[in-house]
């Protein structure tokens, strides 16, 4: 009787062993997201900024009171009320602050900012202020409604027809009816030509 050795099939089983067999798992799986990448959609647009939701005005006219005094008016040759920020753009300011039945301090800038919920004013650009005599000049004013106080901190400058006096950071104080200078640099007193008596 004649023995038959039966040789095993060493093709497929020798490259499925454990290690062809996670190397063809790999393969699969490397093939199968380099599909998913080629046909995934391109990631969309980058949105747009947000709008500013805006109310144009042509002339604007403000008046504030408290406890039945009349603290300000304020009229503007444009206003943008930006919604968003709770803030009011104006253009071609006058503001009159009431410091008392005999004391007001009249503002002209070209452009200025109120905040709606704080009620802060800032005024800037060729900001001019006017007392009686009194004349101050700088390039930006901030009035702050709870102290009732107007700062300028940049250089100003107060005229008077006999005094010229050049400083920084200005605080005017309504509600006490005094100006406080905090940096002084320069005073310049005006002299006017004397005749000479014979």
């Amino acid at each position: 009787m004649e023995n038959f050795h039966i040789k095993p099939r060493r093709g497929w089983r020798k490259f499925l062993g454990w290690k062809g067999l996670t190397g063809l798992i790999l393969l699969v799986g490397l093939g199968a997201w380099g599909l998913y990448e080629f046909n995934r959609p391109p990631p969309p647009p980058p949105k747009p900024p947000p709008t500013e939701t805006k109310a144009r005005m042509e002339t604007l006219a403000l008046t504030e009171i408290q406890e039945g005094d009349k603290r300000w008016t304020l009229e503007a040759q444009s206003a943008d009320f930006l919604k968003d920020k709770m803030e009011v753009r104006i253009t071609g300011v006058k503001v009159e602050f009431f410091g008392g039945p005999d004391k007001v301090v009249r503002v002209k800038a070209k452009e200025g900012l109120i905040n709606t919920k704080t009620r802060v004013l800032t005024l800037q650009g060729g900001v001019e202020m006017v007392s009686g005599d009194l004349r101050i000049t700088t390039g930006t004013v901030t009035y702050q409604p709870g102290e009732r106080l107007l700062l300028a901190p940049e250089e100003v400058t107060l005229e008077e027809p006999r005094l010229k006096i050049q400083g920084k950071d200005l605080q005017v104080k309504l509600a006490e009816k005094k100006m406080v200078l905090a940096q002084h640099r320069l005073t310049q007193i005006k002299v006017q030509n004397l005749e000479r008596i014979p």
